[in-house]
């Protein structure tokens, strides 16, 4: 894996940043999750890369970072990654692209002594269990939803195991949080929260820096419904009140709202959403054409600012925002 300082791709941005959006070093800093002095760095490197001349040159291709900025700009994130394709590579050959991007991403903001949450699912299980290596990090992966999950039909798909794999991958630890994911009553969980236990797990949530995590279909494929946590006759009603998608096993619709689907979100164990939007770095992974609409909803609920997907996925997202923008001009 290539070090920071030769990330063409980051270095472009950072000059970027720096020669033609006129911010400062500080800024870059915060925005990018890296160093000043590293900033400095790859300020320099792009001088000698040839990358800073009379302009800035993007190295990588000019159609993905116009359609990066576009959506960093439109949906107001923090930062967008979109990750190529090649209509002759097969699914196994986009998804390990994926997984090299994504931890080639992540080692860049995940830091030394940091506390990071991993959620559930099938995208942050191919992450984290992929042949690619990852820069070491001594960090400290927290699971932001219960470990624990229904039957072994999706077995290592859960956040005890994501926490363990992360950790595993970036040479860093993790810590179990042994309790379900979903509740059948709301009650029975806070009196679960209440146990010593389960607070040093929930205690941590206020120490995150960075939280990384799926962005799921609300589909008879979806993780949701495979790991059993969404029945069909709940997939039904609840795709009558709008669901497109969900993040950290709790639902959303369209437009990133939660209300019509309280009763299901309220029995998920995890990270609250008036704690996730609080951390710096929220991290959503989602590709494939299908996950457009969710992405959309996701961002919209505020729980996402930093999105890594992919050219099919982005592709659907403007295809909605633009029809959206038609429509109202039509009203």
């Amino acid at each position: 894996m290539k070090k920071i300082i030769d990330d063409e791709r980051l270095i472009y941005k950072c000059c970027h940043f720096y020669y033609k959006d006129g911010l400062g070093q500080k800024e870059i800093s915060d925005r990018l999750g890296i160093s000043r002095t590293t900033v400095s760095r790859l300020l320099q490197a792009g001088k000698e890369k040839g990358i800073v001349k009379i302009d800035v040159i993007n190295v990588y291709g000019s159609m993905y970072d116009d359609l990066e900025r576009k959506l960093e700009d439109r949906l107001h994130l923090k930062e967008v990654l979109i990750i190529d394709e090649n209509e002759f590579e097969t699914q196994f050959e986009h998804q390990e692209r994926v997984n090299e991007e994504a931890l080639k991403y992540l080692s860049r903001i995940f830091r030394d002594k940091d506390y990071i949450g991993v959620s559930m699912g099938r995208t942050l299980f191919n992450i984290a269990n992929s042949k690619e290596l990852a820069d070491e990090r001594d960090a400290i992966f927290v699971p932001v939803v219960g470990g624990v999950g229904y039957g072994q039909s999706n077995e290592g798909f859960h956040a005890n195991d994501i926490a363990a794999a992360f950790a595993k991958k970036f040479g860093g630890s993790s810590i179990p949080f042994y309790a379900p994911a979903m509740f059948n009553n709301r009650d029975i969980m806070k009196g679960f929260l209440e146990e010593r236990s389960i607070r040093k797990v929930t205690d941590l949530f206020a120490k995150l820096h960075t939280v990384v995590m799926g962005i799921g279909c609300t589909d008879r494929d979806g993780t949701l419904s495979q790991s059993g946590y969404l029945t069909p006759e709940e997939l039904q009603e609840f795709s009558k009140k709008g669901v497109v998608g969900d993040c950290l096993l709790k639902l959303v619709d369209a437009n990133g709202n939660e209300e019509a689907f309280s009763d299901f979100n309220d029995r998920v164990m995890g990270l609250r959403k008036e704690q996730l939007v609080t951390i710096p770095n929220r991290v959503g992974i989602a590709v494939g054409r299908n996950k457009g609409q969710a992405v959309l909803g996701v961002i919209r609920s505020q729980k996402v600012n930093i999105l890594i997907t992919d050219v099919s996925c982005v592709q659907k997202m403007i295809e909605l925002l633009d029809k959206e923008a038609a429509e109202c001009q039509e009203n």
